[in-house]
């Protein structure tokens, strides 16, 4: 016999805008008294709301989720450009120092943003926020579009009180952290374009006139020059067998992000990616740079200094820097300070370390992480200038050998014809 729901559904009037009224389905997922999982169906208008209504006899909820109709159902995770959290906290920053009210900032930012993610979160936001939750519970609701980072900062901030500088020193980080990817991104743009017009370029000259050429001489009966000899015979080969080609790369690629999948795998991979030439450096750098930055701010708004490390651990991108800022977090739990660990990961330069105590010594650790988080982005940008630097003789020396030899081939066999004819 099925169970009966905790609740009926009881017709709880919404203001999702000053005159509409709209009912919203959640799914709960939660313990019963007896400690077993259970499901059950509220509606009301906010997850606020329904929260409190579930709470009322259960406190232990494992989760909250809206239910929408099969055609609303949207596949995997729906997220806005990087741009958009950017444009809206700068938003909010400008609203908040003008002296308009959060509520009021979130509405008409959710009325008029662009982005349809960002405006359905910033639109539940306003309800949640409405029927008592907090702007941080409220962001913490929409993990695809507020990182936990961001999150943290505005409990912090709410503590203190700070909202529009809290808004305005997100919105510098998360300008730094967007133009230091976009950094990395176009560094990698011109060798990707010579590398793809080179294959290009190969692809084509083997496929459609090599092949004529060697009709050519098997007309003359002559003999096919080696160089042209060779390439056919890549040619010939990957034509026949490019099916098991393309099926063993898949195959790779598949088994590789299985592998990256799990916790060991991630780990391993990341650690190897530190360790690469020349991109290793970068990446390196661009780990620190995030960590000091996510870290400064953090501590900045008053977030403790355990609380912080743990956050800044989820966000790096790196499980290899990861595992190093958990360890150096357990140091401090433990009373050995946050340069002892630091130094013990071996995952840390020295004068990173060096930043560190001074700035543990001196009691201005948020300074100090301030002014590594500058340090480092401007190394990034140094070793990505750099980097394209030496990519791009080497990538041209690939990509000229490549075709310089479909060339050769090309003119081996022209003058092979040229030879022949003449012969005869």
């Amino acid at each position: 016999m099925a169970s009966k729901p905790l609740f009926s559904r009881p017709q709880i009037g919404i203001v999702n805008s000053e005159d509409s009224v709209v009912d919203i389905d959640w799914v709960f997922t939660y313990r019963d008294l007896a400690g077993k999982k259970k499901t059950t169906h509220v509606t009301a208008p906010s997850r606020a709301r329904a929260r409190g209504a579930v709470q009322v006899q259960y406190s232990e909820i494992i989760s909250i989720k809206e239910t929408k109709p099969w055609w609303d159902i949207e596949f995997g995770t729906v997220k806005p450009k990087p741009g958009v959290l950017l444009q809206v906290t700068r938003q909010m920053s400008s609203f908040t120092q003008a002296g308009i009210p959060v509520l009021d900032a979130l509405k008409l930012l959710s009325e008029s943003s662009k982005s349809k993610p960002m405006a359905a979160a910033l639109g539940a936001m306003v309800n949640d926020i409405r029927d008592g939750d907090t702007l941080a519970q409220a962001a913490t609701y929409h993990p695809s579009i507020f990182p936990e980072y961001y999150c943290a900062v505005l409990e912090a901030a709410q503590r203190s009180g700070d909202i529009a500088g809290t808004f305005d020193t997100l919105a510098k980080y998360l300008e730094r952290d967007l133009a230091a990817s976009r950094a990395v991104k176009s560094a990698m743009y011109y060798p990707m374009v010579l590398i793809g017009l080179g294959l290009v370029a190969i692809v084509v000259l083997s496929i459609f006139v090599l092949p004529k050429f060697q009709s050519f001489f098997s007309a003359l009966g002559s003999d096919l020059p080696l160089p042209t000899v060779i390439l056919i015979s890549i040619t010939d080969f990957m034509g026949a067998f490019w099916v098991f080609l393309v099926a063993g790369i898949i195959g790779l690629l598949i088994a590789f992000r299985a592998f990256r999948q799990t916790k060991q795998g991630r780990y391993l991979t990341d650690y190897a990616l530190l360790k690469m030439p020349l991109l290793g450096n970068v990446v390196t750098l661009v780990a620190l740079e995030r960590f000091c930055r996510i870290l400064a701010s953090l501590t900045s708004t008053g977030v403790p200094l355990t609380e912080a490390l743990t956050i800044t651990s989820g966000v790096l991108g790196n499980q290899a820097f990861a595992r190093a800022v958990i360890a150096t977090r357990d140091g401090v739990i433990s009373g050995r300070g946050l340069t002892e660990p630091m130094e013990q990961s071996k995952m840390f330069p020295a004068e990173t370390i060096q930043i560190f105590r001074v700035g543990e010594q001196s009691g201005l650790l948020g300074r100090q992480l301030g002014n590594a988080a500058d340090y480092y982005s401007g190394e990034v940008d140094y070793r990505l200038k750099n980097i394209t630097s030496l990519i791009e003789p080497v990538v041209l020396i690939l990509v000229g050998g490549g075709t310089g030899f479909v060339a050769v081939a090309l003119v081996s066999a022209m003058y092979g014809i040229f030879s022949s004819t003449n012969t005869k």
